[in-house]
């Protein structure tokens, strides 16, 4: 099972706080299957003090712990104690142990090694749910209900997943006369979920839908959906499907159920722009219900649809171009699909994409051309593309370097390709879009690769030279 406590994850700040005195990498960590503090006899008392205030474990008394090697009230609630007065304790607890309610501070606290798989738990494009009985459903007032049907001998069944941090005690689930229920609020996206019964985990028995633990086992997977694809007037139909660039334009995955005489299915899909079609009896078809069709490129014709926010693309001048289409690699670099609008001052076109970094050109009558208002140049496959930033969470700034005529950022955000920056009054900045974990970055000054001066934060790589290293927060 995943971590069972809040895991936060430090943004910017890297250990910046006791960094020149203290070891807070090495205090705080995940070893196998417990989360562990370290406390060194050679910090100070109040270096301690404050280490144990962070992991609200500020009642640990330091002389009982350092004279007698007891941990008092905290033995009781279930934490263990190893190691001796001279050569520092261990306090560690099972991560199936934890409450979630546990406080591992609002400021610093970092398991890199675990976040790859808190991230697959959370993170999804699409999806929808396959449930043989309804273990789970939507309540009229918005909150979702969890149900696990039978059990009816259990002493106790508590809910846990992602949505209250793998808690073991926050979700009670109340006994019914068919099983036990909880209700839980849900934002839309992918919740991963278990059942503790008599403190013994399981998957739900009613939902096909799981995927690994990473701990020998699995997690029921529940989609809270933000959309409802809808066919109407095929009620003969023997089979329905919905497919699209959302799927990878499955043939079988995804299939329609008739409900009065109208086929649905509600599934959750990221911000984003995407492409689709149904499939009624193995015949291909748009969307009778959605104007919007657009060639893909390929000789075919689809319909689509767009959640979120729009960005507008606008592209001044080029008044007597005869056509403007928007490429990027956000939908293959086609250039047929996305065909920009005339306007008085030249082309538009709104355009919804989900948060990140992207490169695209304009083809004005066949001929590519970069974006001329945007300073912010990025390369790929020998190319150089103007970058588009979707929902920026960060911004870069190297302001040790006035007087450097051009400014590179590369990173594993970007595939160390290097980005254009803008500098504004002798400061070098960019915003970016980071996805949440660890980001590695280098600026390169004319040239040359540098870590960055304002960051304390960075580690070796294979080239000797280093990275500078950033931790980004879950959003």
């Amino acid at each position: 099972m995943m971590n069972r406590l809040t895991i936060l994850l430090l943004l910017l700040v890297p250990w910046t706080m006791y960094a020149q005195s203290v070891d807070i990498k090495n205090a705080y960590r995940i070893e196998g299957s417990n989360i562990v503090l370290n406390l060194d006899p050679s910090w100070s008392r109040e270096q301690q003090e404050k280490l144990l205030d962070q992991c609200g474990m500020k009642g640990l008394s330091l002389d009982t712990l350092w004279k007698f090697g007891t941990l008092g009230q905290l033995a009781k609630d279930g934490w263990k104690l190893s190691g001796t007065n001279k050569n520092g304790f261990k306090i560690y607890k099972g991560l199936t142990e934890l409450s979630g309610n546990v406080k591992w501070n609002k400021e610093v606290v970092v398991f890199s090694d675990e976040w790859e798989q808190l991230q697959q738990q959370t993170s999804a494009t699409f999806g929808f749910n396959s449930l043989k009985k309804p273990s789970v459903k939507i309540l009229p007032n918005g909150t979702t209900r969890f149900m696990l049907y039978g059990k009816l001998d259990s002493d106790d069944v508590y809910l846990s997943g992602t949505f209250n941090n793998w808690s073991t005690l926050k979700t009670p689930m109340v006994k019914t006369d068919s099983g036990w229920v909880a209700n839980v609020k849900l934002r839309p996206g992918k919740h991963c979920y278990k059942f503790i019964v008599n403190g013994r985990w399981i998957t739900d028995p009613q939902n096909t839908q799981r995927e690994d633990d990473f701990h020998d086992g699995y997690n029921s997977v529940f989609f809270m959906p933000n959309y409802e694809f809808t066919l109407k007037g095929y009620e003969q139909a023997r089979e329905v499907i919905v497919t699209g660039s959302f799927n990878g334009w499955n043939e079988h995955l995804t299939r329609m159920q008739k409900i009065n005489g109208v086929w649905r299915l509600a599934v959750y899909l990221k911000d984003g722009t995407y492409g689709y079609k149904f499939i009624v009896d193995r015949k291909w078809i748009n969307d009778p219900a959605n104007p919007v069709v657009r060639d893909d490129g390929r000789g075919y014709k689809n319909s689509y649809l767009q959640l979120g926010e729009p960005i507008l693309f606008t592209l001044n001048g080029f008044t007597q171009s005869r056509q403007v289409i928007l490429a990027g690699n956000f939908n293959g670099w086609n250039q047929s699909e996305l065909r920009m609008v005339r306007t008085t001052n030249g082309w538009e076109l709104p355009h919804v994409l989900a948060a990140g970094n992207y490169q695209y050109k304009f083809i004005v009558d066949g001929e590519w051309i970069t974006d001329p208002k945007n300073p912010h140049i990025g390369q790929l496959d020998g190319h150089k593309n103007s970058v588009a930033v979707v929902k920026s969470n960060h911004t870069f700034m190297l302001k040790a370097f006035p007087n450097a005529k051009e400014v590179h950022l590369a990173g594993n955000f970007n595939d160390w390709s290097g980005y254009t920056m803008k500098k504004v009054d002798g400061v070098w900045a960019m915003d970016i879009y980071l996805p949440p974990g660890k980001c590695l970055y280098k600026f390169i000054v004319d040239g040359k690769w540098i870590i960055d001066p304002g960051n304390e934060l960075w580690e070796q790589n294979e080239f000797g030279n280093g990275n500078s290293v950033l931790w980004v927060g879950p959003q």
